[in-house]
């Protein structure tokens, strides 16, 4: 498998997996949102590739200007890494993984970021596997004005 930049002919397939990662997001706006993030500086897309060159992972990284836990704003902080079901066990979210620590170690930056829901156990496996180290866990509200 290769880790490479995300380009404009990724977007279909990129769209698709965006859709299985976050199903409760609407889909069309999910893909509506990639040609924008292509062009942001902001913004680190990986896909992962296997060895036909079909898309069967990706990452998206953010630099971020807040977080709890991470010490120097701006840090690259890891929005969102998934791998198709028949390419995961096999260390490829560790190369997706390595992929942005080589990245960002090439910005000057000391540290990444990334955050889970607390119901997702397979993931808090996963980054503990990695390396992350839990920093803070929160609850998030809201109130309805209406």
């Amino acid at each position: 498998m290769t880790v490479r930049d995300a380009r404009l002919d990724d977007v279909g397939a990129w769209a698709a997996m965006r859709a299985r990662l976050w199903p409760d997001a609407d889909a069309t706006d999910l893909a509506l949102e990639l040609p924008a993030m292509l062009a942001d500086p902001t913004l680190w897309n990986f896909m992962l590739t296997d060895a036909d060159d079909r898309v069967v992972g990706f990452a998206e990284v953010q630099l971020r200007t807040m977080f709890d836990g991470c010490v120097v704003p701006p840090y690259p902080h890891i929005e969102g890494i998934w791998i198709d079901a028949g390419h995961r066990r096999v260390g490829a979210g560790r190369q997706l993984l390595a992929a942005i620590e080589e990245r960002a170690r090439a910005g000057g930056y000391t540290q990444i970021g990334s955050d889970v829901e607390l119901d997702n156990l397979g993931s808090q496996a996963w980054h503990e596997a990695c390396g992350f180290g839990e920093e803070v866990r929160t609850i998030l509200y809201a109130k309805s004005l209406d």
